[in-house]
């Protein structure tokens, strides 16, 4: 028995017409705001981390803080060469912030009026174990070697998770030497990273090794000293760039959104009057796509950032609202106004529509964040 219509409630073919096109033109505008500003975003975090890692491990970008003089005044210097080689990252905590590695370091120069591998400090860490493997001198000439392990503390960005890439520091210092006594050079020939080192979830890119001057924006206290005065001091870093490697976490972080992306818009061809699979498909697919939500976010340290992560599960549960709201104007269109035609034709569209904008901007955030 077919359901009795409201002869007032139906619309003519002109504003069949019109309806239809606002809502194909809202589908649109909406997943062409919310992929377009989700893009925007990564993009913009993405080249900010990049001009961060590139001002941390350019030798011509100065520290803030530093001066012109301070930067020159090693023509009286004692240079020593140091060198860094890695041999293991055993563990690395995007949630906790910091990573530990295990490296040897050694400190080459001539004269015997200075000691720059006793007092040597791993900066934004701490040194857990440190051993002497190696002690030389004759003849003016210097050589000491050190097994350091050393936990780090490292502020990950986490913008781009899960398709994340990193800059590993260790940076070392010597606070008793200022650069005016004493400046580092970096042993590039003998430094290296081992092909041992793995770091779970990550390849290892490429390594840099720099000197730069480091400066204090404080006296400590020192009575001796002018309120203004800035100690500099000679500091070489090695940087390890690191990527993920694969997609296995990706998808399996994801696998599960779009699978209830997919139900949910499977509701469009269910029949808008049977209201209990029509509906009960969109609602199981956002307790799902929340849940996933809720699971991917323990993953994430809670910085306030906005990760990649958090906007692929956004968009996820914003495309199941849209299909819910589909389903909704469709039962209108069907049972109020008797506009069965439209109604499919509405079902159909829009389900080619959601499908294809839900691909298209979690393509296009990807290729951002990469």
């Amino acid at each position: 028995m077919s359901t009795p219509v409201d002869i007032q409630n139906q619309l003519s073919p002109k504003q069949e017409r019109k309806w239809f096109r606002l809502w194909i033109l809202a589908l649109g505008a909406l997943f062409f705001v919310a992929a377009g500003a989700s893009v925007f975003f990564e993009w913009q975090a993405k080249h900010q981390q990049i001009a961060a890692n590139r001002r941390l491990m350019d030798p011509d970008a100065p520290d803030p803080g530093v001066t012109a003089a301070a930067e020159s005044s090693t023509a009286e210097a004692t240079p020593v060469h140091v060198g860094f080689y890695v041999e293991r990252v055993p563990e690395l905590s995007t949630r906790d912030a910091t990573w530990t590695a295990v490296f040897d370091v050694w400190f080459r120069w001539h004269g015997d009026g200075l000691k720059p591998a006793e007092g040597f400090v791993i900066m934004e860490g701490s040194i857990t174990s440190r051993e002497k493997l190696a002690d030389f001198h004759a003849d003016g000439l210097h050589y000491e070697r050190y097994r350091i392990e050393a936990k780090i503390t490292k502020p990950f960005s986490v913008a781009q998770f899960p398709l994340d890439s990193h800059l590993l520091t260790l940076a070392i210092e010597n606070g008793e030497l200022v650069r005016e006594k004493m400046v580092f050079v970096p042993d590039l020939q003998s430094s290296n990273v081992s092909t041992r080192v793995s770091v779970p979830g990550y390849r290892i890119a490429e390594w840099q090794a720099i000197e730069k001057p480091h400066s204090y924006k404080t006296t400590r206290g020192d009575p001796r000293l002018p309120p203004d005065t800035r100690s500099t001091y000679s500091q070489f870093r090695l940087g390890i760039f690191i990527k993920r490697g694969q997609w296995g976490l990706y998808l399996k972080m994801f696998q599960a959104l779009y699978v209830a992306v997919i139900i949910a818009a499977l509701a469009c061809f269910i029949k808008p009057t049977d209201v209990d699979p029509r509906f009960g498909l969109g609602i199981g697919a956002l307790f799902a796509a929340v849940a996933n939500s809720y699971l991917v976010s323990s993953f994430v340290p809670d910085t306030g950032e906005l990760a990649l992560a958090d906007i692929v599960n956004g968009l996820g549960i914003l495309t199941i609202l849209v299909t819910l709201l589909e389903s909704t104007l469709s039962l209108y269109l069907y049972d109020r106004c008797g506009e069965q035609e439209l109604s499919r034709r509405l079902d159909r569209v829009s389900f080619k529509m959601v499908v294809a904008g839900f691909i298209i901007a979690n393509l296009a955030l990807v290729l951002a964040a990469m």
